[in-house]
């Protein structure tokens, strides 16, 4: 993600509570503790995302949940159960994505995000190769554009950004054939400051 400018939250995987609060002693809260784990796809479901903790009190008992989720993992790290911490972000929920088709080849899509990829499906499709002008015009063709554009006086979001970012997944997924599916939901915009909150590639 950083070759192709792609942003991403700083992050950081843990293996113990120490480290957490080392973590949100440098970034700063509130911050956010996931599972990560190739068991569960939808985390937020099983109560597995743990967001806006303030301090450190918050974040110990948050890690004692994530780690209770599997039995007998107490403090015992595996490649199939592990925790990353994040710094909180916050705006205006979107969703990038990527997926190879047999006839198209790689396929990049672009909406709202968070939980609202299945409820509005305010998705738009675009072939790669995709270039910036291409992006911004794919942007701009969401129903929900009227938002990215400071609705009701909520920021507005830098569309010549966020088409860097949606060619940038476009440049990645042409140039790494052994990709066959992104997954960048939810990333977070106000503004200009765009970020990718969680990240799936397969």
């Amino acid at each position: 993600m950083k070759k192709y400018q792609i942003p991403l939250v700083e992050s950081l995987l843990i293996e113990n509570a120490e480290q957490a609060v080392v973590f949100a002693g440098k970034v700063g809260y509130p911050v956010v503790l996931k599972l990560i784990s190739s068991d569960v796809l939808h985390k937020v479901d099983k109560g597995l995302v743990k967001l806006n903790l303030q301090n450190e009190q918050q974040l110990g008992a948050a890690w004692k949940e994530l780690r209770s989720f599997l039995p007998g993992r107490s403090e015992a790290p595996s490649s199939s159960f592990q925790v990353v911490i994040q710094k909180q972000a916050a705006g205006v929920e979107l969703f990038m994505g990527m997926k190879r088709d047999k006839s198209f080849g790689p396929v990049v899509s672009f909406g709202l995000g968070g939980i609202f990829v299945e409820v509005l499906n305010d998705i738009v499709l675009g072939l790669c190769p995709l270039d910036k002008n291409q992006a911004r015009e794919m942007i701009k063709k969401i129903k929900g554009y009227k938002i990215l554009q400071g609705y009701r006086g909520q920021p507005k979001i830098d569309i010549e950004k966020l088409a860097d970012i949606l060619a940038g997944v476009s440049r990645l997924a042409m140039e790494n054939e052994s990709i066959k599916e992104i997954d960048f939901n939810p990333l977070f915009a106000d503004g200009n400051n765009i970020i990718v909150a969680d990240a799936k590639i397969i």
